[in-house]
């Protein structure tokens, strides 16, 4: 018997009201609901701006997140399953063994995870569950697409602690265009430096001075620290239209980032760079003097340093503390590397190191990559100067810096650049592999130079762009 009040449907009520609770008890005790991470990317976003309403996340995802093609899971995708399953109830899913044999999302393909990873799956446990209970923290992949090792290593390799709430973020991101595995993000390098196209400006016949300075610039940038007693040349990479040319020795335009300039300026003039006994080269947002610039290259030839960069001041943007003020002090010191920023680099390990550049579009791991090699070939030849002061104005993070967006729409994570190189070479990427080389010379310069003698007493700031 149904009992009505006004247009209330009592029965109707409570039915809904007992599947709702027969609903949030599974999925509540099924293990795969991210209370936190849903809170924290749809919850938190549209509604409360705060962690402590997490509790809100799971009847929030019942009442109206379903009915959004909200995810509880990374790897269950209300809307992806409808298609397939006729419904879009994770509770349905969990509930059904018949449902099991549904993939869940492009992610995670119940088939092929049950047939090549699962030895003998379980009539009692679903793929899915299994692959979040077991498979992703044994480095099994859930699909041929997504390549668990390579999540790990790659993209998560810097929350190791919070491996599924990043599944969660990076596959759930509706705007990213994100790389699953290393056959797709080389696919996506590859296209992007297919599309880069070298105009050549200006060419000096030969060298004037005996060190070079690279800039990536835009179209208005004015080389103010080109004075004629500077101890350097410049060459200027446009990368968003032609600006005026006359100070400089050297002009290209081409689009893309500072990595992929250098990379094809290797291959398409290798003599260039040959020319010189090193070169420096600046990120569009690292001011330095010109006075330091010169000190630098002293101490490049003073010491015969492959590899050296200046130090950074306190309130710069920068991973690794050794390479700041008041860190570092005054002074020359052995460093185990430097940072892409602006590493100075000698003939000899452009020449036998370049290839590096290649393998990162965004830049990321490039130098961790560079210093490893340096350090392979030459021993223990590179510094950080303290007496040179630089400084860098934007952040390092990702989701601040306008370039990592564009590139994330062009399917390249520098993330996952970096963490890529640290499994393809068998490098120890535990974010504090820049420090000194010994540290019994963490506090020790090994030498000072006298910038006054650099010829460069204009001071001047550098900066470009790097789009």
């Amino acid at each position: 018997m149904n009992l009505r009040v006004g247009h209330m449907d009592f029965s109707a009520a409570a039915r809904k009201i007992s599947r709702f609770l027969r609903d949030y008890s599974l999925l509540a005790c099924s293990g795969l609901f991210m209370h936190s991470a849903y809170n924290r990317h749809y919850f938190k976003n549209h509604y409360l701006k705060s962690e402590y309403f997490a509790f809100l996340s799971l009847p929030h995802y019942l009442l109206c997140g379903e009915r959004r093609g909200w995810r509880p899971n990374p790897f269950f995708d209300p809307v992806f399953f409808e298609k397939r399953a006729k419904t879009r109830r994770f509770a349905d899913y969990l509930r059904d063994p018949a449902l099991w044999t549904q993939s869940t999302s492009d992610y995670f393909d119940a088939d092929w995870y049950a047939k090549e990873r699962i030895t003998q799956p379980s009539v009692e446990e679903s793929p899915l569950k299994h692959f979040w209970r077991v498979g992703f923290e044994g480095g099994f992949s859930p699909s041929p697409r997504f390549e668990t090792r390579f999540f790990k290593a790659a993209i998560a390799r810097d929350r190791r602690h919070y491996e599924k709430r990043c599944a969660f973020e990076y596959l759930c991101d509706a705007d990213a265009n994100p790389p699953l595995n290393a056959a797709e993000l080389e696919a996506s390098q590859r296209k992007f430096r297919a599309s880069i196209d070298l105009q050549t400006l200006k060419i000096a016949p030969s060298a004037i001075k005996k060190f070079l300075v690279f800039v990536q610039a835009g179209k208005d940038f004015v080389p103010k620290f080109a004075a004629p007693d500077a101890p350097f040349d410049i060459l200027i990479n446009f990368y968003d239209g032609i600006g005026n040319i006359d100070a400089v020795q050297y002009a290209f335009a081409q689009r893309g980032t500072k990595t992929t300039a250098i990379k094809t300026l290797m291959d398409s003039v290798p003599e260039l760079f040959d020319r010189y006994d090193a070169t420096l080269f600046l990120d569009d947002d690292v001011e330095i003097s010109q006075r330091d610039i010169g000190a630098l290259f002293q101490a490049r030839s003073e010491y015969q340093l492959d590899l050296l960069q200046a130090s950074l001041s306190a309130g710069s943007s920068c991973y690794y503390p050794f390479l700041k003020q008041p860190s570092v002090g005054a002074g020359l010191h052995y460093a185990s590397g430097v940072e892409i920023m602006m590493p100075l680099i000698s003939r000899r390990a452009l020449r036998d190191c370049g290839w590096v550049f290649g393998e990162s579009i965004s830049g990321w791991g490039v130098d961790m990559l560079l210093s490893a090699e340096v350090r392979r070939l030459y021993g223990n030849s590179i510094g950080v100067l303290g007496d040179a002061v630089a400084v860098h104005r934007r952040p390092t993070l990702t989701d601040k810096n306008p370039l990592y967006k564009f590139l994330s729409a062009q399917g390249i994570s520098a993330t996952a650049e970096a963490g890529r190189i640290a499994l393809k070479y068998h490098l120890d990427d535990n974010g504090t592999w820049i420090g000194p080389s010994d540290p019994a010379l963490a506090s020790r310069p090994i030498g000072h130079v006298d910038r006054a003698a650099s010829h460069c007493e204009n001071a001047s700031h550098v900066s470009g762009h790097v789009y």
